[in-house]
């Protein structure tokens, strides 16, 4: 372990550090660490609102509390691509030495004027149901599908406005007007120029079949997926792409409907199969689902933050160790960060396929597993070590167990060596 952690401090660390010390890569980093306080705040409403057990989200219902968890909810990670927009753009200005309040907010405006503005809904008229078209804008945008076109937009947008004030485009007003007068008013041509550019771009994508740059993107990205049979190894490219995606800022929201036509007709034929007393058809592909979840479990590493030597890991660890246990690891993706840092790229994206054919190989010879297929309908905060013995039995247990010390062991020296570096950074501030 230590001879890794020396490869990686020798070869990757260095690679790391001067990626991270480009203004792009620098302000990515940035401006995710500043959402961890909303990802770290509705993680508790999020797992008392969908606590894993029986009948819990329909008590919550009947005694109308459910709603208020979900609005709470939405209101945090349903809107997420907005807190990414403003605080990247806010981070990139500060990186360029420009104003980060005027870039945020242009970059925010923008991001809405791309956006759908319409939606499509069912009323019930004279009797009828009748499509009708209704100003608004799409939760789905706003949240998980939008953060990577929110994350281009408020890169562009901020590095454009920029360049254009550097050309002598602003109004100068006397020295009596009031600062905040001055910094309101100075980029109005900027501005102007640039919500031109947005104009033409939403034309331009409104001439597409999709409509939208943002069904454009979910469209282009989601249809390689829509081909693929439910078989073991399609389970294996599908999350690994997750993971990719993710690492990149694409959150799995993007493959939604291929993803959830798998795993739905998964879970489905082998609940009918399951009720009549047949073969699961499905049996194998769940199981390698199961084990690639495993694998994602982030408990006992968070765990091992908190015993880490830098004071941001050990803080972290500790505020994120509860949600970790409930499957909620934004907190952890936006928060150390792991998203974008190109330290963690090599475990953030082996891992599931290296748990994946080990589990496969598994089931398919010295651990077969019966599995009851309605496990899978309990809630997703459902803590995977509870879930997985119940969904499985002893065999899926021990390929859980299996699946999550080998990602223990991917991904722990990482952390340890990202660990030791903020260590370093918090001694040299601390000398200062």
């Amino acid at each position: 372990m230590s001879k890794f952690q020396d490869i990686l401090n020798a070869k990757l660390l260095p690679l790391s550090e001067k990626l991270q010390g480009n203004k792009v890569l620098a302000a990515l980093i940035e401006g995710f660490i500043r959402t961890t306080p909303i990802t770290l705040g509705i993680a508790f409403i999020t797992i008392i609102g969908n606590f894993p057990f029986p009948g819990w989200t329909q008590m919550l219902t009947k005694v109308g509390i459910y709603d208020h968890v979900q609005a709470i909810t939405n209101g945090a990670t349903g809107v997420f691509s907005v807190y990414v927009v403003y605080s990247l753009a806010y981070a990139y200005a500060k990186q360029l030495e420009v104003n980060e309040r005027n870039a945020a907010l242009i970059s925010l405006a923008s991001f809405f004027m791309l956006m759908p503005q319409t939606i499509s809904t069912t009323v019930i008229q004279h009797g009828k149901a009748v499509t009708q078209t209704i100003g608004a804008l799409k939760l789905d945008y706003l949240g998980g599908q939008g953060i990577f076109i929110g994350m281009i937009v408020a890169l562009i947008i901020t590095r454009l406005y920029a360049f254009l004030s550097s050309k002598k485009l602003i109004v100068k007003l006397p020295d009596s007007v009031p600062a905040m007068v001055t910094e309101s008013l100075a980029p109005v041509f900027v501005v102007t120029i640039i919500f031109v550019l947005i104009f033409g771009l939403r034309v331009l994508f409104g001439l597409t079949a999709s409509g939208s740059i943002f069904k454009f993107f979910v469209d282009v990205v989601a249809a390689p997926l829509d081909s693929l049979a439910t078989s073991p190894i399609s389970i294996i490219i599908i999350m690994e792409l997750l993971s990719v995606l993710w690492f990149f800022g694409i959150h799995n929201a993007v493959l939604q409907g291929p993803v959830s036509v798998i795993t739905m007709t998964m879970i489905v034929s082998n609940i009918t199969a399951y009720q009549h007393g047949k073969p699961l058809p499905y049996l194998v592909p769940s199981v390698v689902y199961a084990g690639i979840a495993a694998s994602g479990f982030m408990g006992a590493i968070v765990f091992t933050m908190i015993r880490g030597k830098s004071a941001k890991f050990r803080e972290l660890g500790k505020l994120s160790f509860i949600p970790s246990l409930f499957n909620i690891t934004e907190p952890i993706m936006f928060g150390v960060p792991i998203m974008l840092n190109p330290m963690f790229f090599i475990p953030q994206c082996i891992t599931p396929i290296i748990t994946g054919f080990l589990s496969w190989g598994l089931v398919t010879t010295i651990l077969p597993v019966s599995l009851n297929p309605t496990i899978s309908l309990m809630p997703w905060t459902t803590p995977v070590f509870a879930k997985l013995p119940l969904e499985g039995g002893i065999n899926l247990t021990i390929i859980m167990l299996i699946c999550m010390v080998i990602s223990f062991f991917i991904w722990v020296p990482f952390f340890k060596v990202a660990d030791n570096h903020e260590y370093e950074i918090e001694q040299a501030n601390a000398e200062k």
